[in-house]
């Protein structure tokens, strides 16, 4: 059973918190609830390790699966967060050890670079979906110990501590796989921006 260390940081609110409570006891409107609230988080943490939309949905379903299952024996609501993105980091790793694919996304989800904004035209829009590609298809010839951080870190936003936490090693462990990560990143980009007369 996956349960964080009570001494870990605060990373969620009271409310959450008091829906967590409900949903331990029983509360099925509670824990739909919690799901509503991080499933962007996941589909997005998700997507970035495995493209193919479908395989994400299912991954997903799995995993607050098992959420539900052992959110009995939760005790530190406050490490929630870290303690969810584990159980998703763990269950798309196995799926990955399963059945690994190197597909490219039709339709990828904003990474290392902003959205486009709503008024671009089309090519705009075209060239920017195309760099999205470029880049996700860099990160899936990553290590999974490397891309797991860049996603974490890069898409989800998490400092080196809270990735620390997710991944459960530290720190400084993180700092020294991101900094490869950045710069292999740029090694495999700077040919594809260099014909774009732009820089990764």
């Amino acid at each position: 059973m996956i349960q964080p260390d009570n001494n870990k940081r605060t990373d969620v609110n009271n409310e959450l918190i008091q829906k967590l409570n409900r949903a331990q006891q029983g509360d099925q409107q509670a824990f739909k609830e919690v799901v509503k609230e991080f499933m962007p988080q996941l589909y997005s943490m998700v997507h970035a390790m495995i493209p193919q939309h479908e395989d994400v949905n299912d991954i997903l379903q799995e995993v607050f699966v098992k959420v539900h299952r052992a959110l009995p024996q939760l005790q530190n609501k406050q490490a929630f967060r870290s303690w969810l993105y584990r159980i998703a980091l763990n269950t798309a790793r196995n799926h990955l050890r399963s059945r690994f694919r190197r597909e490219l996304p039709t339709e990828p989800e904003t990474f290392l670079l902003e959205t486009g904004e709503s008024g671009e035209k089309l090519p705009e829009q075209l060239e920017r979906a195309e760099i999205r590609q470029r880049i996700l298809q860099a990160i899936e010839t990553l290590s999974p110990e490397h891309r797991d951080v860049v996603t974490l870190v890069e898409l989800e936003e998490l400092n080196c501590a809270e990735a620390a936490e997710v991944l459960e090693c530290p720190a400084g462990t993180v700092r020294s796989r991101l900094h490869y990560a950045r710069k292999k990143l740029k090694e495999l980009l700077q040919p594809y921006f260099a014909n774009k007369g732009e820089s990764p």
